[in-house]
């Protein structure tokens, strides 16, 4: 890459994060993302499917991002019934 890919790249982490990082229910801290072009990899670790579901379509609404790669992990139950649904 060049220094111009590099610094895209790094914008379009950070501003991925920044959206992650103000996801209700989320807890985006365990979530690194990895831009390749205008593609974005997820990877680290949610508890839910919901979450990561979440965190795939918070990060394609971000400008710049075409695509999103989830390599996120579940670290709890899958799916939990929410209250009153």
């Amino acid at each position: 890459m060049n220094a111009t890919a590099d610094k895209t790249a790094a914008e379009l982490e950070r501003k991925v994060s920044e959206r992650l990082a103000g996801l209700p229910d989320v807890d985006a801290s365990h979530i690194e993302p990895h831009a390749e072009g205008t593609k974005v990899i997820l990877e680290g670790s949610v508890d839910t499917v919901f979450s990561a579901r979440k965190a795939v379509l918070s990060a394609e609404t971000v400008d710049g991002v075409h695509d999103v790669e989830s390599h996120l992990t579940l670290t709890g139950s899958k799916d939990r019934p929410s209250a009153g649904h």
